[in-house]
């Protein structure tokens, strides 16, 4: 697929060197991310996951927009793009007007990574109730790895990830609820 970055120039998603990341909100995962500590944790094994694509080739990243994981990962892609130059950004938003429901530290977050991708997309104009699930369905059609950070299988994101596997990406997940666990000594009703 072609597309404009931002330098004017022409590129091309090229699925086998693409991966793209999937993941939950804030209120669906099982520790507060707004807590610099948990926040730290969890972006640096999205980091590493991401630097471990890289070494395998990947040299495009696909981001989703959406609060929580999604964001974490552009940033963790913005970070190895300090270090490995040729590191490609896309944003994908579900429609052009979702910067208009965020506030405060979302907001800042969200108009960063628009304005330090290498391309912007918005696959529509305004909100419609399938316009997530488009979205995803755009990511995993346009990459060979997707990296999910998930609690609930029964989620968008887990919906994402079992239509990634069917689809024959390479799928590597990150179990939110093991990592809670294992790391914090959180459990899901503790």
């Amino acid at each position: 697929m072609e597309i404009t970055l931002k330098d004017g120039r022409v590129g091309v998603i090229i699925p086998e060197r693409t991966a793209c990341f999937t993941g939950h909100r804030p209120e669906k995962i099982p520790f507060d991310t707004n807590h610099k500590f948990y926040r730290d944790a969890i972006s640096s094994v999205i980091y590493l996951h991401a630097y471990e694509a890289v070494g395998r080739g990947y040299d495009t990243f696909l981001c989703g927009m959406q609060r929580g994981i999604d964001v974490l990962a552009g940033l963790a892609i913005l970070r190895l793009r300090e270090v490995y130059g040729q590191i490609r950004l896309i944003c994908v938003s579900p429609y052009r007007s979702e910067i208009s429901s965020r506030k405060g530290k979302d907001l800042e977050e969200y108009s960063m990574l628009k304005e330090q991708c290498d391309c912007f997309i918005a696959l529509g104009e305004k909100y419609t109730p399938d316009c997530y699930r488009r979205r995803n369905e755009f990511m995993v059609d346009h990459s060979s790895l997707i990296i999910g950070a998930v609690a609930d299988q029964r989620s968008g994101t887990g919906q994402t990830l079992r239509r990634a596997q069917k689809m024959g990406l390479t799928v590597e997940r990150i179990d939110l609820v093991k990592f809670a666990s294992d790391y914090f000594g959180i459990t899901p009703n503790g």
